[in-house]
């Protein structure tokens, strides 16, 4: 049963934070044998019994039992989340950062007063689980899902009001980021851009072009724009860009967020000025800023606000957490 990723990217973005490091962590084995059965695995649910304490960090501990339940929560509220931490039992760095990650979240909660408003937010987080399981069902009759969440979670290693819990830490936690960036800015940049790609033909989504091909391509695109030619029907006609072909070539956000070179052009390029062909790894650009300036943090989409709180969490693991892992070699997934 796969939940639904339009409730998930709204209101779960926080946990996420995680999918990164998870990701290094899981695919950190030399052996590509054993990466290819690892990433075959299942996720099977932790023991969540376990009184050991795991981690230590200011004012608190983690205990591995509290830990593993978080970790089932976790797995189960993301699939991909929940792919690459089917190997946890044998890798302990995997575990030991999520243990940080847990002791983190405990240490800010100690910094949010509790009220009844997360209390709220959590049980209308729970409905909108509930409505997508039977949404769902629906739509897939005949295919045995689960309508309720009792049946979603069973033997999953957390039951319905522990999953509760977790959404009213959850939303208290994601007010202690939101309070940590209050009153920040953050560089806003607006580009329009045409991406002709390089592909040696393995991108069976990109037409086949060699480098020099690409690059004659985007200079075509360069002297038509010079000319006075419409950015957004070169677009159309030219740019092999899917996450923005269809929006006029137009990306908003920081330039944080793009590839160093593009980046460089987003900072740099006078505004309203066409740029030169530039190469990334993806092919050549020709690039456009629109307008750059900065721009409050509570403003900013998902994908910047992400960016902001993984800053503000780096820097608490870095400055105040005091963490330290008491997991031993002998102690990988128990």
């Amino acid at each position: 049963m796969r939940l639904s990723k339009k409730w998930i990217a709204g209101t779960l973005a926080f946990v996420l934070i995680l999918s990164a490091t998870i990701a290094g962590c899981a695919m950190g084995k030399d052996n590509k044998e054993e990466e290819q059965t690892a990433g075959a695995m299942e996720f099977q649910p932790l023991d969540t019994t376990s009184k050991k304490v795991v981690a230590e960090y200011k004012g608190g501990k983690v205990v591995e039992g509290d830990l593993n339940r978080y970790i089932n929560i976790i797995a189960y509220l993301d699939p991909q989340l929940s792919f690459m931490m089917s190997s946890i039992k044998d890798n302990q760095e995997l575990k030991t950062e999520l243990a940080k990650e847990y002791a983190a979240r405990q240490y800010m909660l100690t910094k949010i007063k509790d009220d009844a408003s997360f209390a709220k937010q959590a049980d209308e987080t729970i409905k909108q689980i509930e409505e997508g399981l039977k949404q769902q069902a629906g739509q897939e009759q005949g295919q045995n899902n689960p309508q309720t969440l009792d049946e979603a979670i069973k033997g999953k290693g957390f039951d319905k009001t522990q999953l509760r819990q977790f959404f009213v830490e959850y939303h208290r936690v994601n007010k202690y980021y939101d309070e940590q960036l209050k009153g920040q800015t953050y560089d806003y940049v607006k580009v329009q851009h045409v991406l002709v790609s390089i592909n040696d033909g393995s991108q069976q989504d990109q037409p086949k072009r060699t480098e020099e091909q690409a690059k004659k391509r985007a200079e075509e695109v360069k002297k038509k724009l010079d000319d006075g030619g419409d950015f957004a029907k070169l677009v159309k006609e030219y740019s092999d860009d899917p996450g923005s072909k269809d929006s006029n070539g137009v990306y908003e956000g920081t330039p944080d967020q793009f590839v160093p070179e593009f980046a460089k052009a987003c900072r740099e390029l006078p505004l309203n000025q066409i740029s030169d062909p530039i190469k990334t790894d993806y092919g050549f650009h020709i690039v456009k800023v629109l307008d750059r300036g900065k721009k409050p943090v509570d403003e900013a989409d998902e994908q910047v606000k992400m960016q902001k709180r993984q800053e503000v969490y780096d820097q608490l693991v870095k400055e105040e957490l005091g963490f330290k892992s008491l997991l031993s070699n002998d102690q990988k997934g128990s």
